[in-house]
C-alpha cells in the first residue's frame, strides 16, 4: 500500500508533489517558464495529446517540498532556480489509469527566480516536449489548467509587490 499523508482526521493525500512558477527578466519584461508535456497517467484520452503547464512532480522519500520543487523544475525545465516564496497548493482528485482508482493529490507551488541553465537529465513517464518562456498573457492563454492560471496571477502580483518594495 502506498504511503499516505494525513490531512486531517478523515482525509488523506495519496500523493504529494511540488513545483515552481519560474520567472526571469527579458530586458524590462518579465517572462514565465511553461513546459509542454504529453498527457500522463492521470488523464483520459489519447496518448498523442499534450498540455502546457508549470514544472512539478512527486516528492522522493524523505524529500522536503522546497527541495522537490527545485529538483522537479530543474529536471523538467532544465533551469536552476532560487526560491522566492511559497505561492500555494492545489488539491486534485484524479483517476489513475495505472492503479485503476481515484487519487487525492496535493501540489505545492513556489515562486522561483531563474538562476541559470541546467543539463540535469530528466527521467519520468511524462515526456517533456518543449520548454518556453512566455509573457504573462501568452502564458495565461497557453496553460491548460485553471488552477495554474490562478497561481500565475498570484505569482505576478507577488513579484510586482517585491519589485515595488525594492524601488
Amino acid at each position: 500500500m502506498a504511503e499516505l499523508t494525513k490531512i486531517h482526521d478523515d482525509l488523506y493525500y495519496d500523493e504529494r508533489s511540488a513545483g515552481g512558477i519560474v520567472y526571469k527578466f527579458n530586458g524590462d519584461k518579465i517572462i514565465w517558464l511553461v513546459v509542454k508535456t504529453s498527457i500522463n497517467r492521470y488523464n483520459k484520452g489519447d496518448s498523442d495529446k499534450y498540455v502546457n503547464k508549470f514544472p512539478k512532480g512527486h516528492l522522493r522519500k524523505d524529500e522536503v517540498l522546497k527541495a522537490a520543487a527545485q529538483r522537479e523544475v530543474e529536471e523538467e525545465g532544465q533551469v536552476k532556480t532560487k526560491i522566492i516564496t511559497k505561492l500555494g497548493s492545489n488539491d486534485y482528485v484524479i483517476w489513475d489509469k495505472e492503479q485503476k482508482k481515484k487519487i487525492i493529490k496535493k501540489v505545492t507551488f513556489f515562486l522561483m527566480e531563474y538562476a541559470g541553465e541546467s543539463n540535469l537529465k530528466y527521467f519520468d513517464n511524462e515526456v517533456v516536449l518543449e520548454r518556453r518562456w512566455l509573457g504573462f498573457n501568452e502564458a495565461m492563454m497557453a496553460l491548460a489548467y485553471d488552477s495554474e492560471k490562478i497561481l500565475l496571477k498570484k505569482a505576478k502580483n507577488k513579484l510586482e509587490e517585491i519589485i515595488k518594495r525594492k524601488i
